[in-house]
C-alpha cells in the first residue's frame, strides 16, 4: 500500500506538470511594462522688452536706417545671459556701449543699450503719403524653441516721447514676439537629418507717418513745368509758318524736361521694382505731351489739306481745354487715391 501511495501521488504531481506546461504553452505572458521615458524639459520662457529713444539716418536709397534702444530680459536664474545669444537678422551695424545685470526675486534681469543701423525695404509706393514699419529683428542664436521662448514685455515696451525725426511722425511702437521656422537642423547630429528647427524670436515694429510733403513739391515741378511748356505750345499757330518750328520745338524740350525729372525723382527715391505715385504722374504728363505733339500734327495737317484757319483755331482749343481737364483730373485722382491709402 505504501509503494501503490507513492506512485499515485507521483502520478497526480506529473499529471500537474503537464497540465501547467500545456497552460504556459496556450495562454501568453502577459509583457513587461516599458520603462517609464523622461519627460522633455518645458521651454524656459525668457520675459524681453525694448524701449526706443533714436531714430535717424532714414536713406530709402540705400535701404536703410538707424536706431537706439534699450533692450532687457527677465530669465530665471540658471538659463545664463540670453542677451549674451542674441543676434539681429536685419542689422548691418550693432554696438552695444551700455550693460546692466542684478539678480532679483523673480529672475535675472538684464538690461543692454543697442545702437546700431538696420536695412529696411522702402515703399515708397504712395510718397508723400507713405507710412513704413521699420522692424528691429531680434532672435535666439544658439537655443531652439524647444529650450527657449520669448514672452513679451508690451507694457514696458515703447518710444520714447520726446523723440522727434525731421519729416516724420512716430505713430506707435509694438513688440511682437514669434518663432523662426528654418528647414534645417544646422547639422545637429542629435536632431533627424532633413528635419527642421526654430528659434525664438523678437521684432519691435515702429510706426511711421511722413508729416513733410515738400518733397512732393520738388519731384513734381518739373513734371508740371514741363506741362506747362506743351500748353503754351498750343499759343503758336500752325498756319504760321514760323511759328511752326518754334511749336515743336517746345513740345520736344517739355518731353525731355519731363524725362529728366522723372529721372531725378527716382534716383532720389532709390525705388526700384514698383511704380511710384510720382512716376505716374511724371507718365501722365509725357501723355499729355504727347497728345499735344499729336494735336499739333492734326492741326497742321488740316491747314495744309484745307487751309481753314477757324476751324483749325476751334479744334486746337477744343483739344487743349480737354487734354488739360483730363490731365488734372488724373493727377488728382491719383494724389487722393494715394491719400486715401495712407489712411487706412
Amino acid at each position: 500500500m505504501g509503494k501503490q501511495a507513492v506512485g499515485n501521488r507521483f502520478g497526480a504531481a506529473l499529471l500537474a506538470l503537464v497540465i501547467g506546461v500545456l497552460i504556459n504553452l496556450g495562454i501568453p505572458k502577459p509583457a513587461l511594462a516599458a520603462a517609464p521615458q523622461p519627460a522633455p524639459a518645458p521651454a524656459e520662457i525668457v520675459r524681453i522688452g525694448a524701449f526706443l529713444t533714436g531714430l535717424g539716418d532714414l536713406d530709402p536709397a540705400n535701404k536703410r536706417f538707424s536706431a537706439s534702444f534699450w533692450l532687457w530680459t527677465v530669465s530665471p536664474p540658471d538659463s545664463g545671459s540670453p542677451l549674451d545669444r542674441l543676434e539681429f537678422p536685419n542689422a548691418i551695424k550693432v554696438e552695444s556701449p551700455n550693460a546692466v545685470i542684478e539678480p532679483t526675486p523673480y529672475g535675472v534681469w538684464a538690461q543692454r543699450k543697442i545702437v546700431g543701423i538696420f536695412r529696411h525695404d522702402w515703399d515708397l509706393r504712395q510718397f508723400p503719403f507713405d507710412r513704413q514699419v521699420l522692424r528691429l529683428e531680434l532672435e535666439e542664436a544658439e537655443r531652439d524653441s524647444s529650450s527657449v521662448v520669448y514672452a513679451p514685455d508690451s507694457a514696458n515696451s515703447s518710444h520714447d516721447r520726446d523723440l522727434e525725426l525731421k519729416g516724420w511722425r512716430v505713430r506707435s511702437t509694438r513688440l511682437v514676439t514669434t518663432s523662426k521656422p528654418y528647414l534645417t537642423t544646422f547639422g545637429d547630429p542629435r536632431l533627424k537629418a532633413g528635419a527642421s528647427s526654430s528659434y525664438a524670436r523678437a521684432e519691435l515694429q515702429v510706426l511711421l507717418e511722413r508729416s513733410d510733403r515738400s518733397g512732393f513739391w520738388k519731384l513734381t515741378a518739373g513734371a508740371f513745368v514741363a506741362a506747362l511748356m506743351a500748353l503754351a505750345s498750343y499759343g503758336l499757330r500752325v498756319d504760321n509758318p514760323s511759328a511752326l518750328s518754334p511749336r515743336f520745338g517746345l513740345l520736344a524740350g517739355s518731353t525731355f524736361a519731363a524725362v529728366i525729372s522723372l529721372r531725378t525723382s527716382a534716383a532720389d527715391l532709390g525705388a526700384s521694382g514698383y511704380t511710384t505715385l510720382i512716376d505716374q504722374m511724371h507718365a501722365v504728363a509725357l501723355l499729355y505731351i504727347l497728345l499735344a505733339t499729336a494735336g499739333g500734327v492734326v492741326a497742321w495737317r488740316r491747314f495744309q489739306r484745307h487751309g481753314d484757319v477757324a476751324a483749325i483755331r476751334r479744334l486746337e482749343r477744343r483739344m487743349a481745354g480737354t487734354t488739360t481737364l483730363g490731365f488734372a483730373v488724373v493727377i488728382l485722382a491719383l494724389v487722393f487715391s494715394a491719400m486715401a491709402s495712407a489712411a487706412v
